[in-house]
């Protein structure tokens, strides 16, 4: 992208040189005012030439000459230049980048999606349920047109830039989803966007183990392979169903049960009898403690500051859990 508005403000510039060469030289060599033979010179770069003014002495013809023959040439050029950066959507970006997507200001502890596709929609459908703000990227500008109708700030830009990256807060970002088709593109993103931000969680979608190894070596925090977790759940529909719609249940926050993790950060440590004395709803399904996980903890259970509780139930006794927690 930068190299693409190198070469239109290279373009622009040479337009600007000749407007001031022919102005200059009109005024000089044929007595106009500036206006008219900045008027001169603007009709005879853009080959409208109404023929109103014309230049009557031989230096005059000669510099007149002289703009056709490179004048024109150049003026066509830029104007096919801006045209290609309009279609490719250089300029739109970094406008965009900073006022469709409300300022830099507003972008904090953001989530990134990269690609528009039905794996994305459903991931960016997901956060959207758990009062996360969503950033796409997309590369077309129909991609772009399609995220914003169903409600998502949209940046269009090339995932394999550093560029694009940095115009939706990548450095200020919670986390980064990959879920581009191209594998290649997904493990340069995952370079590109460690090169700005060390701490963002990088998840990815993966089809193969192979890629699976390189994408963690490249930097990314955990990558799914979609097509074990599917396959698994599709052969659970076959002998255990009522565990697969469970598993469907709980991977959607909209309907039914919901499972939601919470950082334990009272200021002591409390069994887990003394937060069901509090209110506590919810099914404890784990805690995790650093490396160590305890499924099914019992009563007894002491929770300490900095666990992590896997909570299982519906949507709202969730909700008034997670109060719970919070004033502890």
């Amino acid at each position: 992208m930068e190299r693409t508005l190198r070469t239109l403000w290279i373009v622009v510039g040479v337009l600007l040189l000749l407007v001031a060469v022919g102005t200059v030289s009109f005024h000089l060599l044929e007595g106009l005012d500036f206006f008219d033979s900045l008027y001169l010179t603007v009709t005879i770069l853009s080959t409208v030439g109404f023929g109103d003014i014309v230049p009557e002495t031989a230096l005059g013809k000669v510099i007149y000459m002289g703009l056709v023959l490179t004048g024109v040439g150049v003026f066509g050029y830029a104007v096919s230049s801006i045209a290609s950066i309009m279609a490719e959507r250089s300029i739109f970006k970094l406008a965009r980048g900073f006022f469709f997507l409300g300022g830099e200001g507003r972008l904090r502890n953001h989530v990134i999606v990269v690609g528009w596709n039905e794996l994305s929609k459903a991931v960016c459908s997901e956060l959207k349920v758990n009062g996360y703000n969503v950033v796409l990227v997309v590369e077309r500008d129909e991609d772009a047109r399609d995220a914003s109708k169903a409600g998502y700030d949209a940046l269009v830009g090339s995932p394999l830039e550093e560029a694009t990256y940095r115009h939706v807060g990548v450095e200020d970002a919670r986390a980064v989803v990959l879920t581009e088709d191209d594998p290649s593109k997904n493990l340069m993103a995952i370079l590109r966007i460690r090169e700005i931000n060390r701490r963002a969680r990088i998840v990815v979608a993966c089809g193969d183990d192979l890629m699976k190894s390189l994408f963690y070596r490249a930097g990314a925090d955990r990558v799914v392979n979609l097509a074990e977790v599917s396959g698994r759940i599709l052969a659970s529909f076959v002998f255990e169903p009522l565990v697969a719609e469970l598993i469907e249940d709980l991977s959607e926050a909209e309907t039914g049960l919901d499972a939601e993790q919470v950082v334990f950060q009272a200021g002591r440590s409390v069994t887990l009898r003394e937060l069901k004395e509090k209110g506590l709803k919810s099914v404890v399904f784990a805690i995790a403690r650093g490396s160590e996980r305890y499924y099914y903890p019992s009563d007894n259970f002491e929770v300490k500051p900095g666990d992590v509780l896997i909570l299982m139930g519906l949507r709202e006794d969730l909700d008034h859990d997670v109060a719970i927690l919070s004033r502890v």
